[in-house]
């Protein structure tokens, strides 16, 4: 068996895989989170990269804690630590700080690469396994090596073969139709733009993340990217960038950062030096959905949480996520409370549909 295992990108053979035009899969993505120091080293993020080179490729993450994962396990680390039972290190595959559905192989899901991630599992003082924002067809992958599936939520613009934002809105209730232009109703001296590819600069970088910045802050929230990672993303996925900047008398005073693959929009991050009424919704919701619809994206993934989401035309979206426990009283245990999570989750968002804003749905 030719699989090997490395913790550095450069020895994967990553550069020689197909990431499906998937950015975040894209060997320039990890390669700048690794650079810029945002994974690796003592944040908590040790890559391990399982590989037949040429052929198929796993990632995951050894952690010491659970934070940037976007599926909360907080309560089983309690349930951990109640009976004195570490539940640090773990294992996590999952885009870094992204809570985007995206596949956890690149190439083809090959059963010895798997097979060499169990035995790592198993091997190493690892008290669980999780894979987040698993593809729909990989859950049944993952069961077969007994892992349990985990239903979570988050919140889609799906588009409808939207010309313009204008078609979009005629589909939308009156009442709530009024409310969007409102809230898109900006004074004079407030102007968007959005910028892409050869048009994007080391300037723009700077202001992004001096945004991320003002948002952590006002948070107080934990800094996952560095300085270094706007800037090196910006030059090297400028492709896969679109970045919307808020002026105001052509001044920067705001922006947000979306990436996009070949079908579909991920907003990312955003912030802002001024307090503006709607500001947030227009960068964050609005300036998005038009650019889904001029690209002609099928979805718009605008991260997780957030029910004022649906009122803006984003609906709740299925998510699902893999785990696996090695103390069998916790597995047994866990398994339980994700069954009766799932109902409750079949039971809230059967209700947020019904808050839908659409004439017809």
């Amino acid at each position: 068996m030719s699989v090997k295992l490395v913790n550095q990108l450069k020895d994967s053979g990553w550069d020689k895989m197909d990431h499906l035009g998937n950015p975040f899969l894209s060997y320039e993505f990890f390669q700048t989170l690794e650079d810029s120091g945002s994974i690796g080293g003592s944040t908590g993020w040790k890559p391990v990269y399982i590989t037949d080179p040429g052929k198929s490729s796993l990632y995951t993450f050894v952690k010491n804690h659970s934070y940037g994962e976007y599926i909360f396990d907080w309560q089983w680390a309690n349930f951990y630590h109640q009976y004195n039972i570490s539940y640090y290190p773990k294992l996590t595959s999952m885009i870094p700080f992204t809570s985007a559905t995206t596949p956890h192989f690149l190439g083809r899901r090959c059963p010895d690469v798997m097979q060499a991630y169990e035995q790592y599992y198993e091997g190493n003082n690892f008290s669980s396994s999780h894979f987040l924002f698993l593809r729909p067809d990989e859950i049944d992958f993952f069961k077969s090596y007994d892992y349990l599936i985990r239903d979570s939520f988050q919140y889609h613009f799906v588009n409808n073969g939207y010309e313009n934002f204008e078609q979009f809105l005629n589909e939308v209730k009156n009442k709530k139709a009024k409310q969007i232009r409102k809230e898109r109703s900006f004074p004079e001296d407030i102007s968007f733009k959005k910028i892409s590819a050869e048009h994007l600069t080391q300037e723009h970088a700077k202001e992004m993340y001096d945004f991320y910045q003002t948002t952590i802050d006002n948070k107080g929230a934990i800094s996952y990217l560095t300085k270094s990672f706007f800037l090196n993303i910006f030059d090297r996925l400028k492709n896969n960038i679109c970045y919307i900047q808020a002026s105001r008398n052509g001044k920067a005073i705001a922006g947000a950062l979306y990436f996009f693959s070949n079908e579909r929009l991920y907003g990312r991050y955003w912030g802002s030096k001024e307090k503006v009424a709607n500001l947030h919704f227009e960068l964050c919701y609005y300036q998005g959905i038009e650019f889904c619809i001029k690209k002609g994206f099928l979805v718009f993934e605008a991260g997780a949480q957030g029910e004022h989401k649906i009122s803006r035309g984003f609906r709740p979206v299925k998510t699902y996520s893999a785990h696996k426990f090695k103390h069998p009283d916790f597995h047994q245990a866990i398994k339980k409370f994700i069954i009766q999570e799932r109902d409750h989750i079949d039971v809230m968002m059967a209700e947020l549909s019904l808050r839908l804003p659409f004439k017809r749905d």
